[in-house]
């Protein structure tokens, strides 16, 4: 599934990419519709817990930014006294920090696939869109600390669903930037310019630096004359043009600024990056969502029939929906 990826470097990406993040940042490039789905989704099941008998213990795995507990914030706080024991558990260490400031979480950094929790710990754990991300053996896991009379929820990325379909979109066209090296042509281009001014290089250097400069924006702009509608095609026409605006008034910002804001916008459009396309690996298919059905229901969960989630305004699944129970034997 990580190809030739390993589970070490992956939480090292995911470190990388949650640092210095806020709440909400790394649904840019997601239709807002989606956010709305999301939260009715959400909504509707802890309202179904709350009339099921209230959730003492929550835990959000591969947590991510913690948008799931901000769900469950919100319907607890209309309708039930009493607020869930909230924890939220991600691999990388920055977003636990962040989904840490829903329900006052408790923050647990640790690979899904190996989680520190004792069985039977919690009454309720979910996931949206992260469980996959570390294999199959999460899914276990994750029944595993599930209590008697306890249920497990989870949403999860679906091989040809409209969710895969964008990320492909936003993969090709942030691919697009990184292989022209629109960032590496900008910083020679806003060290080299100002000296070829002051006579220090080469005017040759000079033009050399105009001409790659100008060819790296010329494929960003062919990719994005082909790009889906969307926010991500915004981001980077965004980018293009604060490049060409850099680079006609370099002369107006400090150098230390302006390489700072290189490698901001090269680091961030890496991690973006890498994000869609591990959204593309870890898509799941029906044979593989048997797969996982089959783990939970040895693990001890009573496992509902599969369900998709719909996309809005289109047709197409927005996710696959992983609903299970551990029977009490009482």
């Amino acid at each position: 599934m990580l190809g030739d990826r390993t589970q070490t470097s992956e939480a090292a990406a995911w470190g990388q990419f949650w640092a210095g993040r806020s709440p909400g940042d790394e649904h840019r490039y997601r239709d807002p519709r989606v956010a709305e789905v999301l939260d009715a989704h959400w909504s509707r099941y802890f309202l179904d817990r709350i009339d099921d008998g209230g959730v003492t213990s929550l835990l959000d795995l591969a947590c991510g930014e913690g948008e799931v507990l901000r769900f469950a914030e919100q319907v607890f706080a209309r309708r039930s006294d009493n607020l869930p024991k909230a924890i939220c558990c991600d691999v990388a260490p920055p977003a636990v920090q962040i989904a840490a400031s829903a329900l006052n979480a408790l923050p647990v950094a640790a690979d899904s696939a190996a989680l520190p929790f004792a069985d039977a710990a919690v009454t309720c754990a979910v996931s949206q869109y992260g469980l996959e991300y570390a294999g199959q053996t999460a899914f276990s896991e994750a029944a595993r600390v599930v209590d008697e009379g306890g249920h497990l929820h989870a949403l999860v990325h679906c091989r040809g669903g409209v969710v895969e379909a964008a990320c492909g979109d936003v993969a090709a066209l942030l691919t697009t930037v990184i292989d022209s090296n629109l960032f590496e042509r900008m910083a020679d281009y806003a060290k080299d310019i100002p000296l070829a001014a002051a006579g220090e290089v080469p005017d040759a250097r000079a033009r050399e630096c105009v001409d790659n400069l100008r060819a790296a924006l010329d494929a960003v702009g062919e990719a994005l004359a082909i790009a889906s509608h969307g926010p991500a095609r915004e981001h980077v026409a965004r980018l293009v043009a604060d490049c060409r605006t850099l680079a006609g008034r370099l002369g107006h910002f400090a150098p230390s600024d302006v390489t700072a804001w290189i490698n901001g916008q090269k680091s961030d459009t890496a991690a973006f990056q890498h994000r869609m396309t591990s959204m593309l690996d870890v898509a799941q298919s029906e044979d593989d969502m048997r797969g996982i059905v089959g783990r939970l229901d040895a693990a001890g969960l009573a496992v509902s029939p599969l369900s998709v989630l719909e996309a809005p305004g289109q047709s197409g699944a927005l996710a696959w929906v992983v609903d299970a129970r551990r029977i009490s034997d009482a």
